[in-house]
């Protein structure tokens, strides 16, 4: 058999994908659009794609005497006098439009203080096993997922549902349902023939750090989500110098990255130093049997019953000598306990927990991290606002600093809370409290003092 070499596409097939995508005036597509526009056409472009737009999931096109130029951030038409108008709300090709989502809550007050001038960095190293989840999910993945671009976060399939795949934190849908096949094929094609869900609803799976989770009803799966998991290399400078001797927690909401970073901290931390780590769900550091270079020479301790990781912390203090103890996820009041216990023992902790600072300040059930919380009378003298019955911290807080995880649009945001016991005071009181923010730009690391306000609850 023969096979034919592939032309090269040319300009004018590029520039019609991207006429026919700009359709009633959109202004903004999605990747997975473009890709599909460019597909029909027999232009491949996974590779070319990926170099392009690195870790962003949009494009842009602008119109320079009739060349299609492709460059990074927003994927929009560039009129001769371009409006300020807001951006439309991406679309997938063949999907309907989906509802606005509705307004994220007001950020907190922010003063800034101190800026310092950037400093340059080498750039981030991501990898990500795309074979493993092309292996499983097959034509779904070929038809309407591009795995090389580092913003696709997360993937639903449901039984009777559109696909929907996590971009940047936002939701799309293509117009293919899910039937339960699918599902029943995917679970079939996982390393092992199908994972057992009885102890937990979650499995690592093949030699990468993917997670699929288990969507049940009734006692049967009728869905799985995918998490997609990525390997970064390149965040020391970030946190160098900010968590040596400390005792380290990391918040943020689900998927900004708390895990990626808690690798690296760990990798770090682990240089000359005996460092235990609870990889409870194997999300840290996957099955995989070479782990150091995602952890370092850290030792992984994985609990038979994950209801009783608080267990496993316990025996590491016994029994293995540790001079660092690193958990991801926090989520029980006995596992606080026992990492005050820990703490009390020096020996160095570093833990993750999701919610950014004020909800775990706010949290009966995890707050004990960070000093715990009860109710005082207290004179008028000392009343704020005329308030005489305030929250006060029962205790030190376990932790010396916290670092505040956020997605922003100009990519993760990391918030380094020093002095934490007077800064959680300060926010029971409504208080604005001092942040040093550092992010990567490129290959450059910007840095910032600033006044942030929480709202007293």
């Amino acid at each position: 058999m023969t096979t034919s070499k592939k032309k090269k596409p040319a300009a004018t097939d590029i520039e019609e994908a991207a006429k026919e995508c700009f359709v009633e005036g959109n202004s903004r597509i999605t990747v997975a659009q473009f890709t599909l526009a460019l597909k029909k056409r027999n232009v491949a472009t996974r590779k070319k794609l990926a170099r392009i737009i690195e870790s962003t999931d949009y494009l842009q096109l602008a119109s320079n005497n009739n060349v299609v130029v492709l460059t990074r951030t927003t994927f929009s038409v560039n009129p001769a006098s371009p409006p300020a108008a807001a951006p439309a709300t991406p679309l997938v090709t063949g999907a309907k439009q989906p509802a606005p989502p509705p307004a994220p809550p007001p950020a907190p007050p922010i003063t800034p203080l101190h800026t310092s001038a950037p400093k340059s960095v080498p750039p981030l190293t991501v990898n990500c096993d795309t074979v493993a989840i092309e292996d499983i999910l097959g034509d779904i993945a070929s038809e309407y997922l591009d795995l090389e671009d580092n913003a696709v976060t997360d993937i639903f399939l449901d039984v009777g549902s559109n696909i929907s795949v996590k971009i940047n934190g936002e939701c799309f849908q293509f117009e293919t349902a899910i039937t339960h096949a699918d599902v029943s094929m995917i679970l079939e094609r996982l390393p092992g023939g199908g994972p057992d869900f009885k102890k937990t609803n979650r499995v690592i799976f093949g030699q990468t750090l993917h997670r699929l989770a288990a969507v049940t009803y009734d006692g049967s799966i009728t869905g799985i989500t995918i998490r997609v998991g990525r390997n970064v290399s390149g965040l020391l400078p970030v946190f160098e110098g900010m968590v040596e001797e400390k005792n380290v927690l990391l918040c943020g909401a689900p998927n900004v990255g708390k895990t990626t970073t808690l690798r690296e901290i760990c990798k770090y931390l682990s240089r000359g130093k005996c460092l235990c780590l609870i990889d409870t769900s194997g999300e840290v550091c996957g099955d995989t049997g070479n782990r150091r270079h995602i952890v370092g020479t850290s030792r992984i301790f994985r609990p038979a019953d994950p209801a009783k990781q608080y267990a496993t912390l316990l025996d590491c203090v016994r029994n293995h000598s540790p001079d660092v103890i690193a958990i991801d996820e926090l989520n029980t009041k006995e596992e606080v306990e026992v990492c005050q216990t820990i703490a009390l023992r020096s020996i160095q902790m570093v833990a993750s927990v999701h919610g950014n600072i004020q909800d775990l300040v706010f949290n009966p059930m995890l707050n004990k991290a960070l000093g715990g919380s009860t109710q005082a009378l207290v004179s008028d003298r000392v009343a704020i606002d005329g308030k005489k019955v305030v929250m006060q911290r029962t205790t030190r807080p376990i932790f010396d600093i916290v670092i505040n995880i956020t997605r922003t649009s100009h990519g993760l945001e990391y918030s380094f809370i020093e002095d934490v016991a007077d800064n959680v005071s300060r926010i029971m009181q409504g208080k604005p409290i001092n942040v040093r923010r550092r992010r990567m730009v490129g290959d450059e690391l910007l840095e910032s003092r600033e006044e942030v306000l929480y709202p007293c609850e």
